[in-house]
């Protein structure tokens, strides 16, 4: 059975000696010189001002989402077509969500889609880049522009993805990086980064990161008086979290981002490929990629159009699955749709073309450095299973 794999992409032997080294060699195994450099070397290949490292990125969106100082009364943007965690650290500080319908054919939040939503109350944006393909920023930035407001960009399934030359995470206010173990670069299963656009941002994320430990500043009479570090308070009227990340985890994040636009190059061919292999299967329709923009392809989804050959698209998963050995799913119920924003008060949205995206998508098993024998199989399985099914 071919089915998604809980790794994306596996460590080579120079990141597992990197793990070796700091557990032998560290002299600590958090908040050392590991993270400090992660996050210097990040923002250098992102192209941002600061990074700061940060335990995953639902952390690093709760972060932009407290320092941007929001509350209830307040009014966020947002896709109803995303992971939960795009959404929650919005809620969590008070404010309303507003569902943003997305792009048929980039399957993107847009600024036709946001536009209708703004109101007086509306204070930020949270911009997804879903799949691994940027939404069309300018026009969305413009709009923010006019209105005043903070665009942050949910940037955990594109890592160097690009949008006309400029890195995802540089285009809006807050840029939000996962290293979760399914998404094309991981840090040990966890981690995460948040790029901002100035050093003062930056130094108070850190100061929330970590309970609001921080050192005293200027010299005193001696080293251990009053202690050996201050607790302070992060922004104005902020409390402090944990949300550090480990040494080990950031030093072998240091080696993959050194690998990155190899690895997305290479799922970039990957993916070339597998849409050639199906030209003969036009029930599939794959994200649209605009001019400008670069793909690092960190899903392989589609939506099933089978209305002209009077198939269904579980008819296709059901056969992939009990004939064809390949385990396609469903992914991200609309956030409106759901048990846990209905509870809040939050179900109610006008999104069609989210709701007959998630009503018919069809998302395929994908990871790096898969090879041409198998992205070759994985499309002959499903040529064979659609064939089939016309004969029915």
């Amino acid at each position: 059975m071919i089915e998604f794999p809980a790794i994306q992409t596996r460590l080579n032997a120079e990141e597992e000696q990197a793990i070796l080294r700091v557990l032998r060699e560290g002299k600590t195994w958090a908040a050392g010189p590991e993270g400090a450099a992660f996050e210097q070397e990040f923002a250098q290949f992102i192209g941002s001002e600061d990074a700061v490292a940060l335990s995953n990125a639902t952390a690093a969106l709760e972060t932009a989402a407290i320092l941007t100082g929001l509350g209830p009364g307040d009014e966020v943007i947002i896709p109803a077509h995303t992971f939960v965690s795009s959404a929650v650290p919005f809620a969590r500080t008070g404010a309303t969500l507003k569902w943003a319908d997305i792009d048929p054919k980039t399957r993107l939040i847009s600024a036709d889609t946001i536009a209708p939503l703004i109101s007086a109350r509306t204070r930020l944006l949270v911009i997804v880049h879903l799949y691994g393909l940027t939404a069309d920023m300018d026009p969305i930035l413009e709009l923010a522009k006019q209105h005043g407001l903070v665009v942050v960009e949910d940037c955990a399934q594109a890592p160097g993805a690009r949008y006309k030359g400029r890195r995802a995470g540089t285009l809006g206010d807050f840029g939000c990086f996962s290293f979760h173990s399914q998404k094309n670069i991981t840090t040990l299963g966890e981690g995460g980064m948040l790029t901002v656009r100035d050093q003062e941002t930056g130094r108070n994320a850190r100061r929330l990161r970590w309970m609001g430990n921080w050192p005293f500043e200027g010299e005193r009479a001696a080293y251990w008086k009053p202690a050996m570090g201050n607790i302070v308070e992060p922004a104005a009227g902020v409390w402090p979290h944990n949300f550090c990340l480990a040494e080990v985890n950031c030093a072998v994040g240091r080696l993959l981002i050194k690998r990155l636009d190899s690895i997305n190059a290479s799922r970039r061919r990957q993916a070339k490929r597998f849409h050639e292999a199906l030209k003969a299967v036009p029930e599939l329709v794959f994200q649209e990629l605009p001019e400008g923009c670069e793909h690092v392809y960190h899903l392989m989804a589609a939506r099933f159009d089978g209305g002209a050959s009077n198939i269904q698209r579980d008819a296709l998963i059901r056969l992939l699955f009990d004939k064809y050995e390949m385990k396609c799913i469903v992914q991200y119920w609309p956030l409106c749709r759901s048990e846990l924003f209905g509870k809040f008060g939050l179900g109610a949205a006008d999104v069609p073309e989210t709701d007959r995206y998630f009503d018919n998508m069809i998302s395929f098993p994908w990871w790096s450095e898969m090879g041409d024998e198998l992205v070759d199989d994985l499309a002959g399985r499903v040529c064979a299973a659609m064939a089939e099914l016309r004969k029915a």
